[in-house]
């Protein structure tokens, strides 16, 4: 068969920094057995020795090519390699990872036996800086359901059909570090994706990784986007791993993000309130809470008292009735108030034993009524509040609740 005869893959490699890596990276590509190649690198003008590189390998002509200038980042890179690429299969190989040898000629050899498949992805291994194998990636058959679960394909090692890359638009450059996640996503509502037992890509994990720098923040808040988006809501799989790997980052902060993107499902806001805006709350603190997509279980609050009365009562109102009181007696304290919501829309009053007269802090001749100090106040659904309930129980009580939870995604 001449090499005409074959289609044209074209391998998109996005670039930035990765002087110690490209290399590997082209050599991986341009010594593949399959003979009808074209390696694009698009790289974001990068100062460590990369374009040096590169130009080494300007004179393959058609065998490769790049450009090197500002970029808006990895998203913006491979889809900038797209639209340069003449090749009916993408390889989207990222500067610091490989290929194994003969991945090209197995991918193309099972999307010619699969006409329908949008994708095709082999297994693949993670190594180190030094090209030691770690450990494999997780390799399952692909199923929409698994892929709810977790990021059940090896970035490296998918090919894709251009005409299905760019039918769903190319990467989604809203993200910076679960792009492929969101792509497999959008891919498998339209086309099928097929698999190769056998192993096609290395993917690099070290310290300096984007995987691993960028896991934490944006990755938490991409996963959560993402899986609300296609799925509705988020899988155990990924609530477990966040929540055991960076369990120190407390239940607020995965209260925020859980409530921001609606995790578990639509969630009361509060959309009113007369907390100033430093966070002290006044004796009478007023609440506006927004229950129309889902009812509040639980209000919860953080707060601090450092004034004069050692011991603070508290009154709960809710439209206008009392509901529940407490009593606080610590200078720090963190109160879970179990108050429900009445209709599409509640007013919440939380009325406070102490009153102090303080100078307005941007204006010191106004006085102003304050009464504590108000980290927190969050509305929450019952599963929020069985999250929360269950994170400061400690870190096994997480595990197993998340373990338990039944997650209802959309197929």
């Amino acid at each position: 068969m001449s090499m005409q005869s074959l289609p044209l893959v074209s391998v998109i490699t996005p670039s930035y920094n990765q002087a110690p890596f490209i290399k590997r990276t082209i050599e991986s590509v341009l010594t593949q057995d399959y003979p009808h190649i074209e390696h694009i690198v698009v790289d974001g003008a990068s100062t460590d020795g990369t374009q040096s590189i590169l130009q080494q390998y300007s004179h393959l002509a058609n065998r490769f090519r790049y450009v090197s200038e500002p970029d808006r980042g990895q998203s913006h890179a491979i889809n900038k390699g797209l639209q340069m690429a003449r090749g009916e299969i993408i390889g989207w190989l990222n500067s610091d990872d490989t290929y194994f040898p003969g991945a090209i000629r197995k991918a193309v050899a099972a999307l010619q036996q699969h006409p329908d498949w949008g994708v095709v992805y082999g297994k693949g291994l993670h190594i180190d800086e030094n090209d030691k194998v770690k450990y494999p990636y997780i390799w399952v058959e692909f199923d929409r359901k698994k892929l709810f679960n977790f990021n059940i394909i090896c970035q490296p090692a998918a090919f894709l059909r251009k005409h299905a890359f760019e039918a769903v638009g190319g990467v989604n450059e809203e993200h910076d570090w679960c792009m492929d996640y969101d792509l497999w996503n959008r891919i498998s509502q339209h086309y099928p994706i097929g698999t190769i037992p056998e192993f096609l890509a290395n993917s690099r994990l070290y310290d300096a990784c984007k995987t691993f720098v960028y896991e934490l923040e944006p990755g938490f808040s991409e996963i959560l986007k993402t899986s609300v988006k296609h799925h509705g809501t988020i899988s155990n799989e990924w609530l477990y791993h966040y929540t055991q790997k960076h369990y120190k980052q407390g239940a607020f902060w995965f209260l925020h993000k859980l409530k921001a993107y609606h995790a578990f499902g639509p969630s009361p806001q509060i959309i009113a309130s007369n907390r100033y805006s430093d966070a002290w709350a006044p004796q009478n603190l007023r609440m506006t809470i927004e229950a129309s997509h889902g009812p509040m279980h639980a209000l919860l609050i953080k707060g601090s008292n450092h004034n004069t009365a050692p011991l603070l009562h508290f009154h709960v109102m809710r439209n206008g009735k009392l509901v529940h009181n407490f009593q606080v007696t610590q200078a720090r304290f963190q109160v879970v108030i179990p108050i429900t919501s009445e209709g599409q829309q509640c007013e919440v009053s939380i009325f406070c034993s102490q009153q102090i007269l303080q100078s307005h802090p941007n204006n010191p001749k106004v006085k102003r009524s304050i009464s504590y100090h108000l980290e927190e106040v969050l509305p929450l659904s019952y599963e929020e509040y069985q999250f929360y309930q269950e994170f400061t129980n400690g870190k096994a009580d997480i595990e197993n609740w998340v373990n338990r939870r039944v997650p209802s995604p959309r197929t």
